[in-house]
């Protein structure tokens, strides 16, 4: 583990009730790997599972600690991002409370200041949830 629950907050932009994931696997310049417990205080939470949007900001905010985690190793803050699409996302399945989900960030391209990645989250093993996502990065001359 790279970054814990503990620590997440330093390396991401959110900030509670608000922050989607709990520790930081894996990263390196083109991927991430985070997990997440589902709890029912999550403000995403509905009828017993992380609903939709709960899942898409759970993707984003992999992305920002991915960003987040790769400045900090350069000394530098982090830039602010910005959801620009959303392409292609497959729901098969929402987490149940109490359970726990991994979430994978694979970078497949940058375009000036739009990072383009291919997203899966994880239960138990089973894909529950795919798609790509576009991030608009804010840099200081933007």
């Amino acid at each position: 583990m790279l970054v814990s629950r503990d620590e997440i907050h330093r390396f991401i932009p959110q900030r509670n009730p608000m922050i989607m994931i709990h520790n930081l696997l894996e990263a390196s310049e083109k991927h991430a790997i985070t997990n997440t417990v589902i709890e029912m205080e999550n403000i995403f939470c509905v009828d017993g599972a992380l609903s939709e949007p709960g899942l898409i900001e759970n993707i984003a905010q992999t992305a920002a600690a991915h960003a987040g985690y790769g400045y900090h190793l350069l000394n530098k803050a982090a830039p602010l991002g910005f959801i620009a699409s959303i392409k292609d996302l497959h729901i098969a399945k929402l987490p149940p409370v109490n359970s726990s989900i991994i979430t994978r960030i694979e970078i497949v391209n940058q375009v000036f200041d739009v990072t383009i990645f291919n997203a899966t989250v994880s239960l138990d093993g089973e894909e529950i949830c795919v798609g790509e996502m576009r991030v608009f990065i804010k840099n200081e001359n933007n």
